[in-house]
């Protein structure tokens, strides 16, 4: 009932203050949401995440409202339409109300759970350190692409590998563990440095041990320390390079050389003519009001576009390891050239706009089918939850790596669009399977165990 009339509140809020009524109305029911959380001192479960990553866009779309309103507008964005942000934002805020009270349904639904637990021994942790230690520099002794999910699978392995080590350093406030959190954080964040193009990718690292940690702990006050002074320092690095880089990187070779080019720009900054995309921080870039806004641009336009913009995912659900040749989906580059965003280059396109689960929705079936649409993505994301018993006492190592995917995917808006969920669903299935393909050796080998004793 609570979610009901909060639909009536955010229409409410549109109609009250038409710019920023809607941003402000989902805002509070964030904080709310949020704040109820820590005071119940209940554990955070996926869709909190999600709220925590939101509440950031939505402060950065409310900022960028007020440049385009009473400012001189971004130019970054030159897409956005602002005469459409009152109902852009309406869109947004109806979409993701749907998507919490699918996800907070009573549903006696169920699926599979990935399941496939070790022991839980400082041998055993330190053995996922050296994991991901191998797997962060991959780009030396990996030199092929795996199709579709499984090439998802080995790129995060890394980033898995820091959720477990940073979760049980918080958990059992244990100097060791924390300190192998730290090297492979680095690790992989300087790796990211030397190979990656896009930015989220050196910091990703950094935001994962931290959520780990949280997460172990179940405590804000650890992160007020003194041996948090290296994650601050990172931060900082990071943050302090951010536009630079972003103005240098395709111009930029990959592995160790890149560190030399970059010092050597750097040193140059003032011969680089910035693009103005890059000059935004990495708060304004999480803002997607000017995408959905050139949604709304669209269906005024064209009409509803009644399933057009999501039909290539009908080909996505085809693996890629059955269909070798099968096209690039990506519906960014679609849309990007639908708003007149990007154009071809000499191997591929220039340019890739994030539409947003709602913003998709709404473009392909109008209002009911954002709401009916979100109502479903919120039950699906909460099955995949709950497959993983991500709070189970077990040390269950696949139902971690769904957990962690699924916890880093939602902190950073549950995806660009709706491909993210052909994503979900192929890494549920590889990881279920493999679960099962694990429990089975494993009970064939206790069995010959047993079989040899007697």
């Amino acid at each position: 009932m609570r979610h009901i009339l909060w639909f009536i509140v955010h229409y409410a809020f549109f109609l009250a203050i038409p710019n920023f009524g809607a941003s402000i109305s989902l805002f509070l029911f964030l904080l709310i949401e949020i704040v109820t959380v820590f005071l119940k001192k209940n554990r955070f479960s996926l869709i909190h995440f999600y709220f925590l990553g939101l509440l950031i866009s939505v402060l950065a779309n409310i900022q960028l409202i007020y440049d385009f309103n009473f400012g001189d507008g971004v130019a970054a964005y030159p897409y956005a339409i602002p005469e459409f942000f009152p109902i852009a934002a309406l869109v947004f805020a109806i979409g993701n109300q749907a998507i919490c009270i699918g996800y907070q349904s009573i549903m006696t639904w169920k699926i599979p759970k990935v399941d496939f637990s070790v022991k839980l021994s400082e041998k055993n942790l330190k053995r996922v350190f050296y994991i991901g230690l191998i797997f962060s520099f991959k780009n030396y002794w990996i030199f092929f692409e795996l199709p579709g999910s499984f090439q998802t699978i080995i790129e995060v392995i890394p980033i898995i590998c820091i959720f477990i080590l940073g979760k049980y350093a918080g958990k059992f406030n244990i100097k060791t563990l924390y300190n192998l959190a730290i090297i492979l954080t680095v690790s992989v964040g300087f790796n990211a440095f030397l190979f990656s193009y896009l930015r989220m990718e050196i910091i990703l690292p950094i935001l994962v041990f931290l959520l780990s940690y949280f997460i172990g702990s179940n405590s804000l006050k650890s992160f007020f320390s003194l041996k948090f002074v290296p994650v601050i320092v990172l931060i900082v690095t990071f943050l302090s390079f951010f536009s630079l880089f972003g103005d240098q990187r395709s111009q930029l070779s990959v592995g160790f050389d890149r560190i030399s080019q970059f010092f050597v720009g750097a040193s140059n900054e003032a011969l680089f003519d910035i693009d103005q995309e890059e000059k935004l921080s990495p708060f304004e870039r999480s803002s997607n009001i000017a995408q959905v806004s050139s949604i709304i641009g669209l269906t005024y336009d064209n009409g509803y576009y009644n399933g057009l913009a999501s039909a290539p995912l009908a080909a996505a659900l085809v693996p890629r390891v059955f269909w070798p040749e099968k096209p690039v989906i990506a519906l960014g580059v679609w849309f990007a050239l639908e708003i007149d965003a990007a154009s071809e280059t000499e191997d591929w396109y220039n340019n890739s706009i994030n539409m947003t689960i709602p913003g998709n929705l709404f473009l392909d079936f109008g209002w009911p089918g954002l709401i009916i649409g979100c109502f479903f993505i919120g039950v699906f994301i909460k099955l995949l939850w709950d497959s993983t018993n991500f709070y189970g006492s077990k040390f269950n190592i696949l139902g971690t790596f769904l957990g962690v995917y699924l916890l880093f995917t939602g902190f950073l808006g549950i995806g660009a669009d709706l491909q993210i969920l052909i994503t979900y669903l192929a890494i549920y299935i590889v990881l279920l399977i493999l679960s099962l393909i694990l429990k089975r050796s494993n009970e064939n080998t206790v069995y010959r165990s047993n079989v040899e004793r007697k």
